[in-house]
């Protein structure tokens, strides 16, 4: 088992909390739910756009199909014209329906808080299954992704084998220890990660000095 200082991990916890509370992107509207179906609409939706773009739809569609099952009965074309803004239409058209039939025909419509169950459904992984768990279920799961895993890197110094990160059983155990066990506190932890990946912690040329995480990072201070 990898060795976590624990006053660094509180640190982080602390200081990202904190930050998420101020700067986060609070208003997004899939943050500001518990429904399992509108979290993984919003899922669905994300995939190769941005948050911003699916705000634009976002509402309408659960408006439309507030349940599995106004889905799985809708006209796959009237589904693609409402998406289209967000591109490859026909794609998430067809997969939402898909797993809209899949929720009615085997949950009787109900989304089930079991991680492995939640991967039994088309389209879903590890990451949205966690997503449903943290928002809808109260598990303080990860939302390990590249983002997250970028941070874990630099901050933690935190490394995978792997060439796919987020497929390492290893990286997610450790990403679960470091979530706190608050399932609200771990909502703003994953989603102050995101934004913070998003926002300052980039790729490429990430903004450290803005960062309020710097005097704890060790790729900033190694740097």
């Amino acid at each position: 088992m990898l060795f976590l200082d624990k006053g660094r991990i509180e640190a982080l916890r602390r200081r990202l909390i904190e930050w998420y509370r101020v700067y986060g992107d609070k208003d997004l509207p899939w943050r500001n739910t518990a429904d399992p179906w509108a979290i993984l609409v919003a899922a669905f939706l994300l995939r190769k756009t941005t948050a911003r773009q699916v705000v634009r739809v976002y509402e309408e569609f659960l408006r439309r199909y507030p349940n599995p099952k106004a889905l799985a009965s809708a006209r796959e074309d009237e589904v693609r014209e409402l998406i289209r803004p967000l591109g490859i239409e026909h794609q998430r058209a067809k997969h939402l329906i898909e797993l809209a039939k899949h929720i009615e025909a085997r949950y009787g419509g109900r989304i089930p808080c079991s991680k492995e169950k939640l991967k039994e459904l088309p389209g879903v992984g590890d990451y949205i299954a966690s997503e449903v768990l943290l928002a809808a279920c109260g598990s303080p799961e990860p939302l390990l992704d590249r983002n997250m895993i970028r941070i874990l890197e630099r901050v933690l110094g935190v490394k995978s084998a792997k060439k796919r990160p987020h497929t390492d059983p290893k990286m997610w155990s450790t990403a679960r220890r470091i979530v706190p066990k608050d399932p609200d506190m771990a909502k703003e932890f994953n989603y102050g990660m995101l934004d913070l990946a998003r926002k300052i912690c980039t790729a490429r040329k990430p903004l450290c000095t803005e960062c309020p995480l710097n005097d704890i990072c060790i790729y900033y201070n190694n740097d």
